[in-house]
């Protein structure tokens, strides 16, 4: 007779036990940046969190806030606040004397070589030229697409052919497409418009052009490209692709014939704005190239106000990326507002903006920016614009309160849901910009926070950074290069509920869905739907990590409110050791400067606040 008891299975219940119940910290793996405000997210936590040092020395001792239900992932998750920790370092995270985590790092320039990264990657999607070994290194290649002379659609409405080369591939795929371009250039081009002194001098070894800062010379590359898709007529064609994806090639082995197809009021409207932005960046540096940009925004703009609702969709034979859009006032409004601040000119100014988060679909947002920033052109509507940025502003703080402790809500986990947060940050930045107020400034890092790590996919969605990262994107260059790495500085697509790539194809992927959008992910390239990359998807996300690094090297926008800029100046030697008691101490904090004495906090007049 076998006899069984309970003390033969007690290490079986114990180990499912720590299984079952063990914390998990969910963290910014890049890292946290000294002097700012700084959190993780806890699941399954009790108790207090203790942070120690490499010499495993406790060096801050948190307590979690309550935890609260986080909708996207249905997971109960507590928030701990760990801003006082700022001595530059790695620490490992201990809950119940547990380590869960070693990979805590503190730095100052915390975001630079991934700001760098990101911007780097346009040159890795380039087409019509060889990426030479010294600046591209094992992600090197032979040009693909160089092809100068490409027939036209008859979907333009026209025949023959037209001279298109440069541009950067859109996303996974080898197509260029203008309406996708336009948001992604808007972006990169007042990345710089706002930080011109921070990024005159930083590189990333990419080809020189001329004597313009890596940035414009990288933008300019899809500007030159832009340029050749206007008509004669000054409307823009829409894209320039094959009549169908290719297959996992590499650029120079895709050979299937290229063809320059449709013309709407989308893609005209969005070049418009563009190359009114351009003409005013590219100016200080060739007056020749920003006049030329600036007329072709002027003609591509009369002829928008004279085809207003010619919307663009895939003709019978054509199966690339649509980008189809039937509202256009949004295109408009962005164009109006861009050209009126290069201009000057009162014909061209528009009445409100839309106060929508801008996507590619929807650019009104870049309107209300344009708008809200430049207070002495635009008088009452500039106003208006700042009243509706800050009341979405201020809904995005309110969400960072609880959950993750993001900005990200259950219905922005759509097709694309990385380039959703990056662009609410975006937002917040310019909120922050408008107001000084530090909560928005806050706030636009906690999406940093969200990107690079603190998710409940434990991962950073930027190629190359973090202690897990996406390693199999939907990318044909990382698929079929033979390097085992894909490219970095790419940001997924992210989580989405959709499946669409999802089916019994061999090219298919098998169901990942999990029921709750923000888990809805596979790190496979068979993913499209959300491992795939895009170049609109890298613009918010290179926009949001360089403002903040150039932010915290002491620069602000020129119409930025006093205080917008930031100083690493003043740092705290060391943390704080929780309960330990100490003499006055100096605390920077969210930019102001306290004295802190016994675990209580008193202003500059000696009058405790905390």
């Amino acid at each position: 007779m076998l006899k069984f008891g309970l003390k033969q299975y007690v290490g079986v219940i114990l180990s499912l036990t720590s299984v079952t119940f063990a914390a998990t910290a969910y963290i910014n793996q890049i890292g946290y940046r000294v002097g700012d405000t700084k959190e993780f997210a806890l699941v399954d936590g009790n108790g207090n969190v203790e942070i120690a040092n490499a010499s495993g020395t406790t060096v801050l001792t948190a307590t979690p806030s309550a935890a609260s239900n986080w909708q996207p992932s249905g997971q109960n998750v507590q928030l701990v606040d760990i801003s006082e920790l700022n001595t530059p370092g790695t620490y490992s995270i201990k809950v119940g004397g547990q380590v869960v985590r070693q990979d805590l790092k503190i730095s100052g320039s915390t975001y630079e070589d991934v700001v760098k990264a990101s911007l780097k990657w346009y040159y890795y999607q380039r087409a019509s030229m060889a990426l030479e070994e010294t600046y591209a290194g094992q992600w090197k290649r032979a040009a693909g697409h160089t092809n100068a002379s490409v027939q036209l659609h008859s979907s333009t409405g026209e025949s023959g052919s037209i001279n298109s080369t440069k541009g950067w591939y859109d996303a996974g795929d080898y197509g260029r497409y203008i309406v996708n371009s336009g948001i992604t250039t808007y972006t990169l081009l007042s990345l710089y418009e706002h930080f011109p002194e921070y990024f005159k001098t930083l590189k990333w070894n990419i080809p020189a052009d001329g004597t313009l800062p890596d940035l414009l010379a990288e933008i300019k590359y899809n500007l030159d490209w832009m340029l050749t898709m206007q008509a004669s007529d000054g409307g823009v064609y829409h894209k320039l692709t094959s009549l169908g994806f290719p297959g996992d090639v590499m650029p120079a082995d895709d050979t299937d014939p290229i063809y320059v197809i449709g013309k709407g009021t989308a893609a005209t409207f969005d070049f418009a704005g563009v190359m009114a932005v351009a003409a005013r960046v590219y100016k200080p540096f060739d007056a020749t190239y920003a006049s030329k940009c600036l007329e072709a925004a002027k003609k591509a703009y009369a002829w928008g106000a004279q085809n207003p609702n010619k919307a663009y969709s895939n003709p019978n034979g054509v199966q690339t990326g649509e980008y189809g859009d039937k509202w256009l006032g949004d295109e408009k409004e962005f164009a109006s507002t861009e050209l009126f601040v290069s201009t000057g000119d009162a014909s061209y100014k528009p009445n409100n903006a839309s106060g929508n988060i801008p996507s590619w679909a929807d650019v009104g947002g870049l309107a209300t920016y344009g708008m809200a920033t430049h207070a002495t052109e635009f008088g009452g509507a500039a106003q208006a614009a700042k009243d509706s940025l800050l009341k979405v502003a201020d809904d995005f703080v309110n969400r960072t309160k609880s959950g993750f402790g993001v900005v990200m809500a259950k219905n922005d986990f759509v097709w694309g849901s990385n380039a959703v947060a990056g662009n609410q940050g975006v937002w917040l930045l310019h909120a922050y910009y408008l107001t000084g107020e530090a909560k928005y400034y806050q706030a636009a890092v906690k999406v940093l926070d969200y990107l690079l790590g603190k998710n409940p996919l434990d991962m950073s969605f930027l190629t190359g950074f973090g202690t897990k990262s996406a390693k199999k994107p939907h990318h044909r260059p990382s698929t079929s290069d033979k390097v085992s790495d894909p490219i970095p500085g790419m940001i997924v697509g992210g989580p989405q509920p959709g499946g669409e790539d999802i089916g019994s194809e061999t090219w298919e992927c098998k169901d990942y869905r999990t029921g709750f959008p923000a888990t809805s992910y596979v790190d496979n390239n068979c993913s499209y739907a959300s491992n795939e990359v895009a170049i609109n998807w890298n613009a918010p996300f290179a926009y949001l990590a360089g403002a903040i690094e150039a932010i915290n090297h002491g620069y602000a926008p020129s119409f930025a409110a006093a205080g917008v800029a930031r100083t690493d100046a003043i740092k705290p030697a060391v943390a704080r050791r929780a309960h330990a008691k100490q003499g006055p101490q100096l605390r920077f904090v969210d930019q102001k400067l306290y004295v802190e004495m016994n675990g209580k906090r008193f202003n500059l007049k000696g009058h405790q606040i905390k």
